[in-house]
């Protein structure tokens, strides 16, 4: 009798372990993730809090993640508008302030009574190709005015980045370079994919090369090496192949049961909550922890369908936060321009086409404008804008909503508008149809691992009281 209760119970131990098992299993491995992610951002927003924001790019990734306080947009206004104030602000550093300024919720086309994105339009050369890339994505942080036969338009931008890719399918900072490097090439892979909505040919030729190029690149342990394998280049990784569409924690990029993302937490100081540039150093740094942090970012946003550089829908600063309850929400900064553009920008007619509906689908058919957007439901119009026909003809210039579509240069967005920039502006580009998938939800795996539990469960009830 004792025996056969052992035995018993061995077969409950042995059907409960089952049911784990399967519990397990049926749980996708991108659900763990997202959990992890979120948690890592919460943690490191605490590492930059503990000490007054000096990071251009740390604020813009606290401000897409809903982090900032009122008062912390308030004081870094004031960083940012000291520093406008005191110099002409050029190269990385007008990037960056531009990526800070739209982070909490000002207009870069009239900050200070200085219209930034027309410096950086209006820039004749780079010295570097991470220079272009910072440039182009400074001037796709928004819906921003830029006329067509500007010296640095989005689409030249492009051209130049696409002229830059080396044979082996990356990029390198210079364009005298013969080799590539994966910092490099994950910056310009995050400019063009700002870009690659305008279905152009040779720039998704050129980003399916810099994947190729980062898959051939990574190591056994997930991360990637320049100059050493350390955690600023593996972020560098992380943020450009996000920017196009490309989940770092599935296919090629899975290495012996690890991926890029989870590699990040290797090289976490578990002292401060900070990263360490590489496994073996002291301790962290504030460099490194800024570019994992914006690696952590930019993976939640692409699992929730949006990316790092995309401020479209940042509310203005001075009706609160970027999501904060502070009480200082009402405090407003006398100095602070209004946000509308320079009266001085020259008079346009704009002609308004077909409307474009972006479904939850992730799916996107267009026909007029070139815009994609990802898990979210939005109706775009799609302008073409020509010079007035007149002297006397000035129409009104209206500062549009964020996601109203403002071309930087006629309808034709297409490959051939490089060749030949003075192509017929009203060329129907041809239909084009563009799908992304974002990955597993975590809901997905709890309701996969719910179901088949109540199915083992189920099975083990009917063959222990019926028979069968």
């Amino acid at each position: 009798m004792e025996r056969r209760a052992v035995m018993v119970g061995k077969k409950w131990f042995g059907i409960l372990w089952g049911i784990v098992l399967i519990f397990v299993l049926s749980f996708p491995s991108e659900s763990f993730a997202a959990v992890s992610v979120s948690k890592d951002i919460k943690n490191t927003a605490s590492y930059f809090k503990s000490s007054a924001l000096n990071s251009d790019f740390a604020v813009a990734a606290l401000a897409k993640e809903n982090l900032l306080t009122a008062n912390e947009i308030k004081q870094y206004r004031k960083v940012l508008t000291d520093r406008v104030n005191a110099k002409k602000v050029t190269g990385t550093e007008l990037v960056k302030t531009i990526i800070a300024l739209k982070a909490i919720g000002e207009d870069p086309e009239n900050f200070q009574k200085q219209n930034l994105i027309k410096r950086v339009y209006d820039t004749a050369a780079e010295s570097s190709v991470t220079g272009y890339a910072y440039d182009l994505i400074a001037l796709n942080t928004d819906d921003y005015e830029i006329p067509s036969d500007a010296p640095n338009t989005p689409a030249k931008i492009a051209a130049k980045l696409v002229d830059a890719e080396l044979p082996d399918g990356g990029w390198s900072w210079s364009s005298s370079a013969k080799n590539s490097d994966v910092d490099s090439t994950g910056m310009v892979l995050t400019a063009l994919g700002t870009y690659q909505d305008k279905h152009d040919k040779d720039v998704n030729t050129a980003i399916r090369d810099g994947i190729k190029y980062l898959k051939a690149a990574e190591k056994e342990n997930a991360s990637f090496d320049n100059n050493g394998i350390n955690s600023c280049t593996t972020a560098q990784a992380i943020i450009g192949l996000v920017s196009v569409g490309v989940d770092p924690t599935t296919g090629d990029f899975v290495k012996k049961g690890t991926n890029p993302i989870s590699a990040l937490s290797t090289y976490k100081d578990s002292k401060n909550g900070g990263y360490k540039w590489q496994t073996k150093s002291e301790s962290s740094d504030s460099l490194s922890t800024e570019q994992v942090f914006q690696a952590l970012v930019a993976y939640d946003l692409f699992l929730k369908g949006d990316t790092l550089y995309n401020f479209r829908n940042i509310s203005r600063s001075d009706a609160g936060s970027t999501g904060a309850t502070d009480s200082d929400a009402e405090d407003k900064d006398p100095g602070k321009s209004p946000g509308h553009s320079p009266a001085a920008a020259p008079p346009r007619v704009v002609e308004k086409h077909t409307k474009e509906v972006v479904t939850k689908t992730n799916t996107i058919t267009n026909t007029k404008d070139h815009t994609i957007t990802h898990n979210n439901t939005t109706t775009k119009t799609n302008t073409v804008e020509k010079p007035a026909a007149t002297k006397k003809q000035t129409p009104a210039k209206t500062k549009t909503a964020s996601n109203a579509k403002k071309e930087d240069k006629p309808a034709t967005a297409t490959a051939a508008d490089q060749a030949s920039p003075v192509e017929d502006a009203q060329q129907e580009p041809k239909k084009v149809v563009i799908t992304k998938t974002t990955g597993v939800s975590p809901v997905h795996g709890w309701v996969g691992s719910l179901s088949a539990g109540a199915g083992v469960i189920l099975l083990i009830i009917r063959k222990k009281f019926l028979g069968v």
